[in-house]
Formats: C-alpha cells, sequence, structure tokens
C-alpha cells in the first residue's frame, strides 16, 4: 500500500466488482476506489442469478470460500445497511432412482469431513422437509445452512453500501483497456476518451474480462454462456428449502411472494457475446420445467409468467479463476464464476480488498483457484 493510500478501479459493477469496492473503503478509508461498469449495475450476470446460497456440492476448491461466505450472510444485511431478501431456508438435494440414491449416500461422508453440515435423509425426511416432492424420491441430502436470497436487491444493497462508504460508481463507463507502465498497472481507459488512473486494477467483468485482458497479453479461457431462469405464478407458501435433483439439472425454490424460480444451468441463446443480449431457447424452456415439474409435482399447476437469462463467463474446470495476474503489478483477477459465484460474494470481496491494499490475502479461502492455472 502506497503512502497516501492506493487508487483502485475496479472494472464491473457485478456482485463480487461491488462487495471488492465496499470492503476495500471499510478496510482503508483513504483509498480512491472507482467502480466502472459498462451499463447498469446488476445488469449482467448477478441481476439475472437464481441467488442461491449454498456450501452443498461445491467442488473442494472453492468449499472454503462458500463456509466463509456463508457463515456472513445472516448478518449481511445489517453490514450493509440494506435488504438482500436472505433467509436461511436450507438446501434439499433429492434423488428419484437408484443411481442418484447411490451417489446421494457417497458424497455425504466426503462433505462432511470437509466442514459441511450434511445429512442423509430417507424418503419419508425428505417428504417432511419437502412436501410434495414426488413419489418416486428415494432420499436426498439436506444442509441447514444453505439458503437463498434475492438477486437484484443484494445488487442494489451491496452499490447503496458502496456508495455510503465512499465509493465511486460510474455507470454507462465501458473500460477500454488497462495502461502499463513499466510492467504495472498504471490506469484503465474507457470508451470516451478519458482514463482513470490507478495503482491497482480489479477486473470483474464477467464475460467480458477476458477480450479486456488480452490486450496486455494476458489470455483466459473464458466463455460466455447464456444461463436461463423461469419464474411461475404464485401459490399458498408450500416450499420452504432449495431443492435440487442428482443427475438433473435443477434449481427450485418458492420466493417469498409464493411464486417458484426455477433454473439449473438450462442455456439461453446468445447472438454476440460482444454485448448483453440473449434469447431463451423454447426446448430449454420445456425442458426445465419437465424436470422441475417430475421432482416437484404441484408445479404441474403453475404457468410460467417469465422467462430471461443472464450471461456468465465460464471456464473449462468449471471454477473461478481469482487474484493477481503474474508478472503484472497491480493487475487483480475475479471471473469465471461458471454459474454458482453469487453466494461467494462477501468472502470474495474480502479476499479482492485484502489483495488490493496489501493485506493478508486469506489465502486459504482460494488455494487452487489463482489466475497462474490458465493465465499465459
Amino acid at each position: 500500500m502506497t503512502p497516501d493510500a492506493p487508487s483502485i478501479v475496479i472494472v464491473g459493477g457485478g456482485l463480487v466488482g461491488l462487495s471488492a469496492a465496499f470492503h476495500a473503503r471499510r478496510a482503508e478509508p483513504r483509498a480512491r476506489v472507482t467502480v466502472l461498469e459498462r451499463a447498469r449495475v446488476g445488469d449482467a450476470a448477478s441481476g439475472a442469478s437464481a441467488a442461491g446460497v449454498r456450501v452443498m456440492g461445491r467442488d473442494p476448491a472453492e468449499r472454503a470460500l462458500a463456509l466463509e461466505s456463508l457463515s456472513r450472510w445472516p448478518e449481511l444485511d445489517r453490514e450493509l445497511e440494506g435488504k438482500t431478501g436472505y433467509r436461511r431456508s436450507g438446501g434439499l438435494r433429492v434423488a428419484l432412482d437408484e443411481a442418484g440414491w447411490a451417489e446421494a449416500r457417497a458424497t455425504v461422508a466426503e462433505q462432511r469431513a470437509a466442514g459441511v453440515p450434511l445429512e442423509l435423509a430417507d424418503a419419508d425426511g425428505a417428504r417432511r422437509l419437502a412436501p410434495g416432492i414426488s413419489l418416486e424420491c428415494r432420499g436426498g441430502v439436506h444442509c441447514v445452512i444453505d439458503g437463498q436470497a434475492v438477486a437484484l436487491a443484494t445488487v442494489h444493497a451491496f452499490a447503496a453500501a458502496a456508495r455510503r462508504v465512499g465509493v465511486r460508481i460510474e455507470e454507462g463507463v465501458v473500460a477500454t483497456a488497462v495502461v502499463l507502465e513499466a510492467a504495472r498497472v498504471a490506469a484503465v481507459t474507457c470508451g470516451d476518451g478519458s482514463s482513470v488512473a490507478c495503482d491497482v486494477a480489479i477486473v470483474a467483468g464477467g464475460a467480458w474480462t477476458a477480450p479486456l485482458l488480452a490486450k496486455v497479453g494476458v489470455r483466459l479461457p473464458l466463455r460466455g454462456r447464456g444461463l436461463q431462469m423461469l419464474l411461475t405464478d404464485a401459490a399458498p407458501a408450500s416450499l420452504t428449502p432449495v431443492v435440487g435433483c442428482f443427475g438433473r439439472p435443477l434449481s427450485l425454490k418458492q420466493l417469498a411472494d409464493g411464486a417458484y424460480l426455477i433454473g439449473g444451468g438450462w442455456p439461453a441463446r446468445i447472438p454476440n457475446e460482444a454485448v448483453n443480449r440473449w434469447e431463451v431457447l423454447p426446448e430449454s424452456v420445456s425442458g426445465s420445467l419437465e424436470v422441475a415439474r417430475a421432482v416437484y409435482p404441484p408445479l404441474a399447476a403453475r404457468a410460467v409468467t417469465r422467462s430471461w437469462a443472464g450471461i456468465e463467463a465460464f471456464t473449462p474446470d468449471d471454477l473461478p479463476v481469482l487474484g493477481p495476474v503474474p508478472g503484472v503489478g497491480g493487475l487483480l483477477v475475479a471471473a469465471g464464476f461458471s454459474g454458482h459465484g453469487f453466494a461467494l460474494v462477501p468472502a470474495l470481496g474480502d479476499v479482492l480488498a485484502r489483495l488490493a491494499l496489501g493485506l493478508d490475502p486469506r489465502a486459504d479461502l482460494w488455494r487452487g483457484l489463482d489466475v497462474a492455472r490458465y493465465a499465459s
């Protein structure tokens, strides 16, 4: 950290960038922190997220980040002085066939040994947790600390908190290049020809991260994919946990207003990766509904009222790239969350702020996710 405190520019006004900005200013109020967002905060993947808050089923490489984040979610509204819509409703992943039930039984011991509080539920236990689950259910795995939030509410809570602590958020500003001097970050240039001088640049631009970094010779194998969401009409409250299914793509939750939100990684079409545009695919809508209704038959009586997608950046191993770029001083990256970064946002922001400020980066939380495994 420089004697006068660093100037930090964050590219990307999604949840990761906003969390990094909030944490940096909270840790070092003298730091000058600017967020550059190409559209409006939350317009891309963050605002279109299913907003699940889970540790169950995580890859071991991101499990520590998830556990750290889930320990903070219950107090996040107080920290941000805002409303995220978070509730610790639990998570239930069910099995509708013997192969799924075998996988459910096999996965519990390994995750529990790593500190994830899982319990195996038989068929009756699964139906007590989620009345209405298919009669074909053999059982499932329940995680009491999993839960859900509201995507746009969380974005707005982080944005308001960041502004409150002194972060400057510039919307409608496209970052066009990271300027280097002697292999160190010096500024970020913008589409209007202006530039923002900085000591540290954090690139958290989602699907638009790779083209920006390629201009300074850093090549990351990030690919944008559209992830589809469906929303139904409202019904009386009946489903508490977030429901998934072994062997079938599903993320199902009932929202506070009674509507059901259905996701699970079903693809949408991206006509042009350079812009934030997508098209919902009819086959993804029908496939998603078929799986959701097979797992939770009461959905057969519900109508879809809205469908949309968010463009997310994926890596070859479906794990994020996080941390400093080798050989370029002051350049940090956080991207490639592959559809499951929402829950990690509290810990991610803290890690990125620590890296930007020269503090202990909590490397124990993100070992194995570093940029060096891909950057060339």
